[in-house]
């Protein structure tokens, strides 16, 4: 999705997994990876270190982040005419083949891309 800003973001994977935790607090099962590109075409650095992504699924279902499987958040600024990636965990049972719509929020303040589909 292109803005007006001259950024685009588009979702390189939505992936059902299962995910091991590892440290306390963390919880095993389920989740769907989601992989996110930012292209920046504008003439300023953007800055996605407050990248906000979440996720909801069909029946009220709500992806939660999670740590497990270790996700790599957006961080750092984006150069222009450079591309940036990072990836999302969100813990949702079941994961596979499920309707989810997915939002993306680069930076505080900008538009915000929404994408709807199913998980792999």
């Amino acid at each position: 999705m292109s803005f007006t800003t001259d950024v685009t973001v588009s979702l390189v994977s939505v992936q059902a997994t299962s995910v091991t935790a590892s440290t306390p607090g963390e919880v095993s099962g389920p989740a769907v990876r989601v992989t996110v590109k930012v292209h920046n075409r504008s003439k300023q650095a953007v800055d996605v270190s407050s990248a906000v992504v979440s996720l909801t699924a069909d029946k009220d279902g709500y992806g939660i982040g999670t740590t497990a499987g270790k996700p790599i958040p957006l961080q750092g600024s984006v150069a222009p005419g450079s591309t940036t990636s990072g990836s999302y965990v969100f813990m949702l049972n079941p994961a596979k083949a499920r309707a989810v719509t997915i939002s993306v929020n680069y930076a505080a303040g900008e538009p915000i891309a929404i994408f709807a589909g199913r998980t792999a």
